[in-house]
C-alpha cells in the first residue's frame, strides 16, 4: 500500500465536499461535532503527527500548536494544507526514522503513515455519511485496519476479559484473532470494511453475523467508544 496516496485520496475527498452550506451539518457517526468540526479535528490531526514526524523523537510528541480553519469557506482549502503537512513529512522521513506514538512500538514514521491511512479514511466515511450514503473503505485498507487497530489498542483490549473472538472478513478471506485461547470462541463475520466500522464505533454489531455467545462482546462493545477517543 501507498500510505501517501490513500492518505491524499482520502483527504481530497473531505476538502471537496464541505462547503459554506453544509458545514454545521451534523456528523452522524460523531453526533458531538459538525462537519466543520470534524474537518478541524482531522486537519489538527494531520499537522499534529506531520510535526511528530519531522520532529524524529520518539521520547515525546511535538509541542507546538496548530490552527483552525479561519471560516467555512476556507475550510477546504485549510484542510489541504495540513495534509500536504502530513504527506510532506512522510516523503522526506526515511521509514525508519523514530516517532513518538502514544501506542508505543514501533515508534517510526512508517508506523504513523499506516495509522494515518485508516485515519483519514475513516473519517472520509464520516464525511460522506454526513451529505449521502457513503462507500465502504477500500478492502486493502480495511483489512490493513483490522490488525493495525488490534495492535495500536492491545494494551486496551487486554484489559476486557474477553472470549476468544475471530474476527472473520468474508471478502477476504482472512481473519484475525482477538484474545486467542481464552476459551470459547465467538466468530464475527462481515465485509472488512464493516469490522473496521464495528471496532470504530460506526457499524452496529446487527449487521455482522455472530456465531457464539454474543454476550462476550459486551465489555469490548462497551470499551469501543473509549478506545476511539
Amino acid at each position: 500500500m501507498n500510505h501517501v496516496e490513500e492518505i491524499a485520496r482520502s483527504s481530497e475527498r473531505i476538502a471537496e465536499l464541505i462547503t459554506a452550506d453544509n458545514h454545521q451539518f451534523t456528523v452522524p457517526s460523531c453526533p458531538e461535532w459538525t462537519f466543520l468540526d470534524l474537518v478541524a479535528h482531522i486537519g489538527e490531526v494531520q499537522n499534529f503527527w506531520g510535526h511528530c514526524i519531522r520532529e524524529g523523537n520518539a521520547n515525546a510528541p511535538w509541542p507546538g500548536e496548530g490552527s483552525k480553519p479561519n471560516s467555512p469557506l476556507d475550510a477546504g482549502d485549510w484542510f489541504r494544507i495540513q495534509t500536504r503537512t502530513l504527506i510532506d513529512a512522510i516523503n522526506s522521513a526515511p521509514d525508519t526514522s523514530p516517532c513518538w506514538t502514544w501506542w508505543d512500538e514501533p515508534q517510526t514514521s512508517i508506523a504513523v503513515a499506516r495509522h494515518q491511512v485508516q485515519e483519514a479514511e475513516l473519517h472520509r466515511w464520516d464525511a460522506e455519511l454526513t451529505i449521502s450514503p457513503p462507500s465502504p473503505l477500500p478492502l486493502e485498507i480495511a483489512t490493513d485496519g483490522i490488525p493495525e487497530f488490534l495492535h495500536v489498542h492491545r494494551f486496551s483490549i487486554q484489559k476486557l476479559g474477553l472470549p476468544h473472538i475471530c474476527l472473520i472478513a468474508s471478502d477476504a478471506n482472512t481473519s484475525w484473532n482477538m484474545n486467542e485461547g481464552a476459551g470459547n470462541t465467538v466468530d464475527v463475520t462481515g465485509t472488512a470494511s464493516d469490522i473496521v466500522l464495528f471496532l470504530t464505533g460506526r457499524c452496529p454489531l446487527e449487521k455482522l453475523l455472530v456465531v457464539g455467545d454474543s454476550d462476550g462482546l459486551r465489555s469490548l462493545i462497551e470499551a469501543i467508544p473509549e478506545m476511539n477517543t
